[in-house]
């Protein structure tokens, strides 16, 4: 059977709905019970960008008479809304893991040549915070273990971060002349919950560091707002 996925976005998906037009948002309605309203919806031209600016009055004016139908309308109006929001601020913007190795030599060094598995740190952004997954290894000289670690997971609000620095570190020398070795890049986080740091492949920091500060100052100029 035909399947309408314009249909099927709007009514699955709420995230964007601002952008929806007539069609869509009577497509959401129409699944949740109003259908007998779509050719108003269409006929006021009442988009998802219009949709939450709707009052009872302009509801009635429109000529949705019954008042359970017009609670109907504003909750579910609410809802989208709410959800919109929560899909907003669970969007991931960036996600990576922690470089530990410079190249081959300190790789198979640090892991038996492969023996003992890597458990990286893991970074996650997405438009209100930054989650970093630190792990603590426990070590045998420069060998990390492949049990005992510990694990800690900060999830930082983005309007608490003050600043954002970069270091780079460059491989070894012997590293550099006998496998081509890369160096690192360490941004390092000031916030009121203390510092931390995000260890990345050369190359990539400014790039992360920049993300970071975009939703920074976006975070920080809604909570202005």
């Amino acid at each position: 059977p035909h399947v309408n996925m314009q249909k099927l976005d709007s009514t699955a998906f709420v995230d964007g709905y601002e952008n929806w037009s007539s069609d869509q948002l009577a497509d959401y309605f129409e699944d949740h019970g109003l259908g007998d309203y779509r050719e108003v919806i269409m006929y006021h031209r009442i988009t998802g960008k219009i949709a939450p600016q709707l009052t009872n009055d302009d509801l009635k004016d429109m000529g949705i008479d019954i008042v359970g139908d017009r609670c109907r309308f504003r909750h579910h109006l609410k809802s989208i809304s709410r959800k919109a929001r929560a899909e907003q601020r669970n969007r991931v913007i960036w996600m990576d893991k922690e470089r530990l190795f410079f190249g081959c030599a300190d790789w198979g060094l640090s892991t038996c040549c492969g023996l003992i598995p890597e458990d990286p740190s893991t970074y996650k952004l997405t438009n209100n915070h930054l989650k970093i997954r630190l792990v603590d290894p426990v070590r045998i000289g420069p060998i990390r273990l492949c049990c005992g670690q510990k694990y800690s997971v900060n999830n930082l609000d983005l309007t608490y971060v003050d600043d954002v620095d970069m270091v780079g570190v460059p491989a070894p020398c012997i590293q550099q002349c006998l496998c081509c070795a890369n160096g690192m890049e360490i941004l390092e986080l000031s916030t009121n919950e203390g510092e931390f740091q995000i260890v990345l492949k050369e190359g990539e920091g400014e790039y992360v560091s920049t993300k970071i500060m975009n939703q920074v100052e976006e975070c920080q100029m809604i909570e202005r707002d």
